[in-house]
């Protein structure tokens, strides 16, 4: 892991999920998305159970799995901005 992943993931333990928010405060209380999308991903199953357990018992089944995930996704991309924008940019080659 580089230096800026390790940074980013360790920020991350120790803000988010015990001093200042804990887990259900960061990824299960907003309902950000008003409906499901128009679009289908597909996950292991046992990682299906898992968060819909996650979101059941933790989120107290107050926000429906496809929100649960876009809370997920949006902390990820948050966290690993610079890190996706420096390896998508090395793989793209100039036309000219």
């Amino acid at each position: 892991m580089e230096d800026n992943t390790k940074k980013n993931v360790q920020a991350f333990e120790k803000s988010g999920t015990s001093e200042l928010q804990s887990y259900e405060e960061m990824f299960l209380q907003k309902d950000s998305m008003k409906k499901r999308g128009d679009k289908s991903i597909y996950v292991r199953p046992e990682f299906h159970e898992r968060l819909s357990r996650i979101a059941y018992v933790i989120g107290g089944d107050k926000i429906p799995l496809y929100a649960y995930l876009d809370n997920i996704l949006v902390k990820h991309f948050e966290m690993f901005k610079q890190e996706i924008i420096r390896d998508y940019n090395s793989k793209i080659k100039p036309i000219f």
